[in-house]
């Protein structure tokens, strides 16, 4: 999804995140809390915008509150009813704009400032939400960047396992592209390094050098390790990008650490991790025949990365990167895996027709009729579009399909000319990470697929359904209980708790709902009733 297009009010919560992610990730105790947050309240923080933020102390304690209740969410403004610039004429606005122009680095008080004490406007006319307002709309708010020094980097060490995580891409070899027989297409591979241990977490070729592959190895990382307290990236776009931001400050990361621009190299670890990739995996695939698709490459990664790479002892640290590790997963915070589910989902915004038919990526939707004309927030996977999840205020409302299926092409006529026969590759004389791989399924160790969390998880909704199917025969009677009609709607709008199910449909059914109900309606009154905080 293109920055230019991300939420300005989600953008806002980020970065009020980032100021509060030390609090929060340093849980201090009673007596330290005080200072913590004066601490941080004397520091000087830059907005959505690249703008000077100074914030109180008490406004801080308000945010970490907000986020420990209500999530990334909490963060969010609250929408107000008009935002007008017309306390300004045109002619101060044009004034205005020209002072940002001629120096970009002039922040919103410098140009009040400047206006002011040259007496080029009233005093108190401008103020810095208006003045932000017409910087904004004007597209000249965005501070110019500065040049970087060429000073160099100390060497250090993080303290402890998951303390740091460090992450790059690195340039993979010429695989037989499957969408096009007879070509060849470049493989990338995105890894992730713990800086303490050296262990390496998880790695993935991918021909895609996007976001949901880097995504995929990193929500891998989170599963396996836990949670680090802070990630280091390259300056990439993949890295840069705001869902990555938005991923860090829903699972409860301390932050992201950059290199300096222009400056890809970061302190010596990922790059010697990359150069051992090379010259220890890499080369070896002339030697390996049999691995010319992505899963094999995969599968033979994996395989050396547990059994060759992690269980060697590092030259700088003594030790093997996975026992390294193991000796300080005492400190290990694990993230719940719906929590990763959401985190990891794409968000935007859309207005259904009054249909309820809304597009997404050339894809058709249908809402509830309730929904139509109404703005709403899509939460989705890029790479399972099948099926994205609709929400409201930021609450869960349904889960919609696809409307319609169309092929994306014609498929191609199949070839009457045979392929030319290709010569017998040579037998290699050691099949090195073949032999890996053998030795790895001997040993019966099966790595779970990156969508092993979606069956996983859809296998906790049937097991919900159930009960709430259960729940339905216990209480109504036996004709109204359609299990396809109950299945179907549990399935876009559940999966219920069934312990609260059972709360509020006992409420319904001594009060006004009678017991010969048809079970749709049963259905919305408990998904009402649930929405709305009942049985809570």
């Amino acid at each position: 999804m293109d920055d230019d297009r991300f939420d300005p009010q989600l953008r806002k919560a980020l970065c009020r995140y980032e100021v509060i992610s030390a609090y929060v990730a340093a849980r201090p105790r009673r007596g330290q809390k005080k200072r913590m947050l004066e601490q941080l309240a004397a520091r000087e923080w830059k907005d959505e915008h690249g703008e000077p933020l100074k914030v109180e102390a008490e406004t801080l304690r308000s945010w970490a509150r907000r986020y420990r209740k209500w999530g990334l969410q909490g963060l969010l403004d609250q929408p107000r009813a008009q935002r007008t610039v017309s306390a300004l004429s045109p002619e101060q606005i044009d004034l205005l704009c020209s002072l940002k122009r001629e120096v970009p680095e002039r922040s919103l008080d410098r140009i009040i400032e400047i206006a002011e004490g040259m007496k080029l406007v009233e005093p108190g006319v401008v103020r810095r939400s208006t003045l932000h307002r017409v910087l904004r709309r004007a597209g000249i708010s965005q501070r110019a960047c500065r040049i970087p020094d060429s000073h160099d980097l100390d060497r250090f060490q993080a303290a402890f396992p998951n303390d740091l995580w460090q992450s790059d891409m690195l340039v993979g070899p010429w695989l037989p592209d499957p969408e096009r027989p007879g070509k060849m297409r470049r493989a990338y591979l995105y890894a992730f390094l713990d800086d303490h241990s050296r262990l390496l977490l998880h790695g993935r070729f991918s021909f895609k050098g996007d976001l949901p592959a880097l995504e995929l190895v990193f929500r891998r990382c989170l599963q396996k390790f836990g949670v680090p307290s802070r990630v280091y990236y390259d300056n990439g776009q993949t890295y840069r990008s705001n869902h990555m931001r938005q991923i860090v400050a829903t699972v409860g990361i301390h932050r992201l650490v950059f290199t300096q621009p222009h400056r890809p190299m970061g302190h010596g670890k990922i790059e010697a991790l990359n150069h051992f990739i090379r010259s220890a995996f890499l080369a070896e695939l002339s030697a390996s025949p049999s691995l010319t698709t992505l899963d094999a490459i995969n599968e033979a990664f994996l395989a050396w990365a547990d059994t060759e790479y992690n269980r060697r002892v590092h030259s700088e640290t003594d030790e093997q990167p996975l026992e390294r590790w193991r000796a300080g997963a005492d400190k290990v915070r694990y993230a719940d895996e719906e929590l990763l589910r959401q985190a990891f989902l794409f968000h935007d915004h859309r207005s259904p027709d009054k249909a309820g038919v809304f597009s997404l990526f050339g894809h058709r939707y249908q809402v509830s009729p309730r929904l139509a004309r109404r703005r709403i927030e899509v939460r989705y996977d890029p790479e399972a579009l099948d099926e994205i999840e609709v929400w409201l205020e930021g609450r869960f409302v349904e889960r919609v399909r696809l409307l319609d299926i169309e092929p994306h092409r014609r498929p191609r006529a199949p070839r009457t000319q045979e392929a030319p026969t290709a010569a017998a590759p040579a037998t290699p004389t050691a099949d090195w990470l073949f032999h890996l791989v053998e030795r790895r399924r001997r040993e019966g160790f099966v790595e779970p697929t990156p969508r092993q969390a979606d069956a996983d998880r859809a296998r906790a909704r049937k097991e919900a359904d159930d009960l709430v199917l259960a729940l339905l025969h216990e209480h109504l009677h036996p004709d109204v209980v359609d299990e396809d009609l109950a299945r179907s709607h549990l399935d876009r709008f559940g999966p219920f708790d069934p312990d609260r199910a059972r709360t509020v449909l006992e409420r319904l059914l001594a009060s006004d709902l009678p017991k010969d109900s048809h079970v749709t309606v049963v259905l919305e009154r408990i998904r009402d009733e649930l929405q709305a905080g009942g049985a809570s």
